[in-house]
This record gives C-alpha cells, structure tokens and sequence, in this order.
C-alpha cells in the first residue's frame, strides 16, 4: 500500500466524547482517494474543471481505534478491483507514531462524467494504472457484524411510515457541504446521521434519558462499523429527512438502521447501517447493558428491516 494522506486530528474535528467525529475520519479518506486518482492519472478528478472523476457509491468503514485532538495521522491504501467502470479502494488510517491502525476503508467509486455523474468506462491508460496500483485486500478490511445484503430499492417516506421508524433528523444541503460540481460531499452521508442520532431515543435511550433529566452522560453512543450506500448525492438547498430503526440487539451492541430520504419526492438519498456500542467516557471502554436496558432494546428491534 502506498500513502496517500498525512494530517491529523484537529481539534475542531473533534467531537463532545473527545475523540475525531465519524464525519471527519471519511473526509480524510476523501482527500486520500483524490491522492489515489493522483496515481491513476487523473489529478484533476475533483478539480472544477475536471471532465472525469471519482464518485463513492458504497463504503464501509472499521473503526478500530480512537484519535484524539492532535494526533499524527496517515492513510496508505490502493486499488483490490476494478471492472469496466468502477474501481474497489482498500485503505487504512494508522495512527502514524505508533503505526498502530485507527480505521479502514473500502470504497468502491464509479468512473464518471463529472458534470453529470453518469459512470463511463475507464480508458486504456487507466486500466494500465490501475493494474500498476493493485494491492491484496487486507484481511483486516473484513467487517465483524454488518450484514451483506445489498442496498434494498424499496427505500422511501411511505414505506419508513409503514414500519414506524422514528424520524432523527431533517435539514438542508448547505453551500459548505459541496464538492467541486455542486454534489453533496460524501462525508455528509454519515456526518448527517452523526449530527442527528442524538435523538435516536429508541437506540440509544441512555444518552435521550440523561439529557431529559439534565444529568451528565457517563456514556454515549460509538460507531464501530457501518456502511453506507449512495443512490443520489443531493445538490445545494435540497431537504433530507432521516428515518432510523434497531434492527438488533445484544449487551454489547446494537445494529442501526438509517435511511435519508428525500422529504418531497419521498425516494431514497443514502441509506446507512451502523454498528454502535455504548462507550464508558471514563474507562473509554464499551460499557455492557444491564438485562433490563436490554429487554427494554429488544422489544424495539426489527430484524427484517432493510439497508
């Protein structure tokens, strides 16, 4: 694997458990896949001007160790596959003192036109270099507990009102939030959700109970895998709502399903799995439920609901 990112966390990445947001480890990974197309040949993929670039439709992200304010940060990765027009990313973020890992990514992009976002096939040079950039899968990729059912096309406001799922968060697509061609950039698939979870009550009835009764969090919520899957990347000013439901539930984490769909048209932005845990915010260590939050959990799960 190559390098193709050096940072680190900065403090104003960093959220209220003191640790780099969910949102931010993806943004890196953004600049890292622009490093990536540096390789590729196309180092003006995510430029204004560029004519071809890179769009993520699905990623799936480990996140294996936190970073705190100020840590060194590195990411390498390369190219596992590809085919006629998309390629598969594996990277991984270290935490570059101790060259110990913090997360992993796999994304797989399209090659697209990018005004218009509609995938074209690679050209001949392209193919040599992604060839000249291949890297074995690290085992280390492979998730824990998400599922691997594909992306459901059923997704939409009248189906999330049929199955009752609690609506989390709603807002706009501001102008900070684009890429170069006015798209919503990809970390806003999970920082919308990130932002929003708070009120996710029938998940995480901890954190919804200490802020009802105005009592200090002595835990809070922690993703530890999750995927995401983009059908549409809204541009500036367009609504999103946010629908989520449990799917599962053990004393040691809790599947979450979340879907951001469009509130007018009703159909399906992005959609979202997440496996969370409830993190000690003294020990930093995951925090067990006790068997009645756990009967309390299981009673809301719904173990057919789809991503």
């Amino acid at each position: 694997m190559q390098i193709l990112w050096r940072g680190n966390a900065n403090s104003w990445e960093c959220d209220e458990l003191g640790h780099l947001n969910v949102r931010f480890y993806m943004a890196k990974a953004q600049e890292a896949l622009a490093g990536l197309a540096d390789r590729l040949g196309m180092n003006l993929a995510f430029a204004p001007d560029a004519t071809a670039t890179l769009i993520p439709r699905d990623i799936v992200i480990r996140f294996l160790a936190e970073a705190r304010p100020g840590a060194p940060l590195r990411i390498s990765g390369g190219v596992t596959s590809h085919d006629g027009a998309s390629l598969t990313v594996a990277m991984i973020l270290y935490h570059a003192a101790s060259d110990t890992p913090a997360a992993t990514f796999e994304i797989r992009a399209e090659h697209c036109a990018a005004a218009t976002g509609r995938a074209f096939n690679w050209p001949a040079r392209s193919l040599k270099a992604l060839s000249v950039n291949e890297v074995e899968r690290p085992a280390l990729m492979t998730p824990r507990s998400l599922s691997e059912t594909p992306a459901s096309p059923t997704l939409s406001v009248a189906a999330a009102n049929a199955l009752n799922l609690q609506e989390i968060g709603r807002g706009r697509i501001n102008r900070d939030e684009l890429d170069a061609f006015g798209r919503m950039r990809a970390e806003f698939g999970i920082g919308k959700v990130s932002d929003s979870v708070i009120h996710f009550s029938d998940g995480f009835p901890e954190q919804w109970e200490a802020f009802a009764k105005g009592e200090p969090l002595t835990v809070a919520s922690a993703v530890l895998e999750a995927r995401l899957n983009f059908r549409r990347f809204p541009a500036q000013g367009e609504g999103y709502v946010l629908r989520s439901g449990l799917k599962s539930a053990t004393d040691k984490v809790r599947t979450l399903i979340h879907w951001a769909l469009d509130p007018v048209s009703g159909k399906p932005l992005w959609s979202m799995e997440a496996v969370a845990c409830m993190l000690d915010l003294e020990t930093r260590r995951l925090a067990p439920v006790s068997p009645e939050r756990l009967k309390q959990l299981q009673s809301r799960t719904q173990p057919d609901l789809v991503f």
